[in-house]
């Protein structure tokens, strides 16, 4: 068998989303490459949609900055959010801490919201099976005020 010449390269991303009773969610992501490793757990207060607290861990890096994520990410602790978030913790945090760390909060905060969109919907489906989509994600997104430009639908 032939050897490819082409450099190999893999990057591991996951998120989690767990309910912690009726009123939290807590999201947990990895990110791992050769470059790379790290960790975060955020917890979110659902109904109010803010932040309550955030624990980053890097493992592997490249710059002693990517060691103040620890710190740094726990400034968003009170955060909601909102269509402004993901740009606040890219600039305000990511210069700061690590880009890659505030990459993967962003990408699991976006999960969060997906798989509480997801949550709703199915056990609405148990309800109604002829439930009418459009309907109930006008409605989920009129009880979650900011989530439509959060998640860019419109």
């Amino acid at each position: 068998m032939k050897k490819s010449s082409m450099p190999q390269y893999s990057r591991v991303k996951t998120c989690g989303v767990q309910k912690q009773g009726s009123d939290y969610r807590v999201v947990s992501g990895i990110l791992e490459d050769e470059l790379y490793a790290m960790e975060c757990e955020i917890c979110v207060h659902w109904p109010e949609l803010t932040i309550k607290t955030v624990n980053a861990e890097m493992k592997r890096f490249t710059t002693e900055r990517c060691l103040l994520a620890g710190k740094v990410f726990r400034d968003c602790e009170g955060w909601q959010i909102d269509s402004g978030l993901d740009g606040r913790i890219k600039k305000e945090l990511g210069r700061n801490g690590c880009r890659h760390m505030a990459i993967l909060i962003v990408d699991c905060l976006h999960s969060l919201v997906r798989a509480e969109l997801a949550r709703e919907l199915q056990a609405a489906l148990l309800v109604d099976a002829g439930l009418d989509r459009k309907e109930f994600l006008n409605n989920f997104l009129h009880r979650n005020p900011g989530l439509g430009n959060y998640l860019k639908i419109h």
